[in-house]
């Protein structure tokens, strides 16, 4: 245990070394924070986001205006897009880092964030593994594509991973061949925690609850990110690597970053991130851990309900969300302008249990349901029934069915489950 502690000490500070950041010192608070009282961590929230004001007010160009933050109006992508420099602290000083979000609901956004926020977000990520039992040097395998597979730009970032024991493994290949030999990879070198697309993995479980004996002796825990996990998905992925499956959910230029504990409530760490929810259910966060470059009431894109309970059996104190609901793009509309949500489909297909995933494609006169369902399960007339269901919902031209067939897939390799094929 001594040698154990030695190793993650060291590790640790490696990690920071390369990555330029301090994600021990972030990691140890988060690891207090967690079980401090509701009302003290809402009071923190709000005196961080105060003293974020009062620097945006003085020293970034687009808040010189405003004199509260109840004055401010929601940001959205494209104003920040229009121009970056107004949102950089010109009292800043010390270097910042251009990132860009994956685009995998649309045009790629460019922002910029301190070494304050990536410590932020890699003890974020390190805490919401050690609920599924991760310690500090366990081999880790990232099933994911651009998003996370990032480690090849630079040497810092291969030293930055390789001290992480993270391997990789890329969610653009996912044949069967592919698959089989990504599990002969797992097993040979005994990878604990696998950290992936909720999609890739849930391709991965189908073909091993389909076709594979995996060996999961060495495996701890899945934790899944970047996607929406189903339940259908998560029992999926649990049933082949006989392992306990957490979701995580996060907007990292909102600063938003939530884990599920061990009782699978999502909770999201609200000393990072002060949030609200507009008048149409979608998540304003505002990134706390960020003051190079400020995005006030910033709009994730995310319908999201929060909980009312202040409390959970785990002890943790942070804010609670009840359901992520969805991208508040991931809308279908008629012919009539009518919409409806992705959240409908997942409803209406819920209780089929022989589909696996679900895409819908559109456009201004034709919509197409695409069903991966289990081989050998039903055939196309007994999903007709979900098109007729449409039908009564949705006004189109045309309505097309397609049973197993590929999907559509968005260029970092998510997958996006509602798509306007006419933009």
């Amino acid at each position: 245990m001594r040698f154990n502690n030695l190793n993650g000490k060291v590790r640790f500070f490696l990690l920071d070394l390369f990555g330029r950041s301090h994600i021990q010192n972030v990691l140890n608070n988060l690891r207090t924070e967690q079980y401090l009282p509701y009302e003290v961590l809402t009071q923190m929230s709000r005196s961080k986001l105060n003293y974020l004001f009062e620097i945006a007010k003085k020293s970034v160009p687009f808040y010189r205006k405003f004199k509260s933050y109840e004055e401010l109006p929601a940001l959205n992508k494209e104003t920040v897009r229009k121009d970056l420099k107004n949102f950089i602290s010109t009292s800043y000083p010390n270097s910042i880092f251009e990132k860009c979000t994956s685009g995998s609901t649309g045009k790629p956004l460019t922002y910029f964030v301190t070494s304050n926020t990536r410590s932020y977000l890699w003890a974020f990520i390190i805490l919401s593994w050690e609920v599924a039992g991760y310690k500090i040097g366990d081999k880790v395998a990232f099933v994911a594509g651009s998003a996370l597979l990032n480690f090849k730009s630079s040497f810092k970032h291969f030293i930055f991973y390789k001290l992480l024991n993270v391997d990789a493994y890329s969610a653009f290949s996912l044949s069967e061949n592919d698959i089989e030999q990504y599990l002969n990879r797992l097993v040979k070198r005994k990878t604990k925690f696998i950290y992936g697309y909720a999609s890739a993995l849930d391709i991965m479980a189908t073909h091993i609850n389909n076709n594979s004996n995996f060996d999961t002796t060495y495996l701890k825990g899945i934790i899944c990110t970047s996607e929406m996990l189903t339940e259908t998905m998560r029992e999926n992925i649990k049933r082949a690597f006989k392992v306990d499956v957490f979701n995580q959910y996060g907007c990292n230029e909102g600063g938003v970053s939530s884990f599920e504990c061990e009782f699978h409530q999502l909770h999201i760490i609200n000393t990072r991130c002060y949030y609200e929810i507009d008048g149409v259910g979608q998540l304003l966060a505002t990134d706390l851990s960020n003051e190079g470059f400020i995005l006030l009431k910033y709009e994730t894109g995310d319908l999201v309900e929060l909980s009312e309970n202040k409390s959970c059996a785990c002890k943790r104190k942070f804010p609670i969300i009840k359901n992520v609901i969805g991208r508040s793009r991931d809308i279908v509309t008629d012919i009539n302008n009518k919409s409806l949500h992705a959240s409908f489909f997942h409803y209406l297909l819920s209780n089929e249990k022989s589909i696996k995933q679900f895409q819908v494609l559109f456009n201004h006169e034709a919509i197409s349901l695409y069903l991966n369902v289990d081989n050998g399960k039903k055939n196309i007339d007994y999903y007709e029934k979900y098109i007729n269901e449409l039908k009564k919902h949705l006004i189109f031209n045309k309505y097309n069915l397609y049973i197993n067939s590929p999907f559509l897939n968005s260029t970092n390799a998510k997958h996006r489950h509602i798509i306007n094929t006419d933009i």
